[in-house]
């Protein structure tokens, strides 16, 4: 459909800085501070500019006419471009902002101490009701507080119970580098499967995938004659850390925490456990 032209002269004046543009349109103000109210006037503005129509602009390439509009109905008054929403924008009396603003959009100062409607961008974005959505992974390790406690939940079937001895169990993935992940503890919820387990060994939580439960200990350790003697839905609590734990930084800084055990894989179970974990994360390592 043709969009019927409404602005019916737009002229400049030179020998003001910055320069003044007198633009008279039929348009109302809702219209006329819609997106793209200009850029459908184009072929409108350029007959009557006879060319194209171009804006002054600064060193920094900011339009910097002041424009006085006659719009609809019987009305007068001074605005700027905005030139990411080609539509105009009001401004205020000497002293106030300007009572419209693009759609979602705020406020901010440019370069030449000017507000300027901007949309939000890079840490968040905000809607036209005000509502902030955080973006994606814009919150790392680094920037929280190793007072922060983090919360998970991690399912170990059987199969992965008994194989953990040769290939532990991933429970926390590594935080990143110069980052240490500090277990605080470990609810375990034994489910009961009908068979009873088996032989093994202590069971630990433990910084890095190295097997039959060698790596540095993260946690406190259940011992399996515990796990082996259980016949009933059981809840487990395992403290975090392991006492006087000694080990090189590169050995637990970026790495993950695994579940193993040492000694021997246990046997003939079924009983899967589910795993509520709280730790935290130190940075600046």
């Amino acid at each position: 459909m043709t969009q019927t032209s409404t602005i019916t002269s737009i002229k400049r004046e030179f020998n003001l800085s910055p320069n003044f543009v007198g633009i008279q349109t039929t348009a109302d103000l809702a219209a006329i501070t819609t997106t793209d109210y200009f850029a459908n006037e184009k072929n409108n503005i350029e007959f009557l500019n006879n060319g194209v129509w171009q804006w002054e602009r600064n060193d920094l390439g900011e339009i910097t006419d002041l424009i006085l509009i006659f719009y609809s109905p019987v009305q007068i008054g001074f605005f700027t471009f905005d030139e990411s929403t080609q539509s105009f924008v009001s401004l205020a009396d000497n002293g106030n902002l300007s009572n419209t603003l693009p759609s979602a959009e705020i406020f901010v100062g440019n370069a030449s101490n000017i507000a300027t409607p901007v949309a939000a961008s890079g840490a968040f974005t905000l809607n036209n009701a005000g509502v902030a959505t955080l973006s994606n992974d814009i919150v790392g390790y680094a920037n929280l507080s190793s007072a922060v406690i983090k919360e998970i939940q991690v399912i170990v079937t059987d199969a992965e119970f008994i194989a953990m001895y040769a290939t532990p169990k991933l429970l926390i993935p590594s935080a990143g580098p110069g980052n240490l992940i500090l277990l605080d503890d470990i609810l375990i919820d034994f489910m009961y499967g009908g068979v009873q387990y088996t032989g093994g060994g202590r069971i630990a939580a433990q910084y890095g995938n190295t097997n039959h439960g060698n790596g540095p200990k993260a946690s406190s350790t259940v011992g399996e004659d515990t796990i082996d003697g259980l016949v009933t839905e059981t809840a487990i609590y395992v403290n975090g850390g392991a006492g006087a734990v000694v080990a090189d930084m590169s050995a637990i800084v970026n790495t993950g925490i695994y579940l193993s055990n040492i000694s021997a894989p246990f046997a003939t179970g079924n009983s899967d456990l589910v795993l509520y974990i709280r730790y935290r994360i130190r940075g600046g390592l």
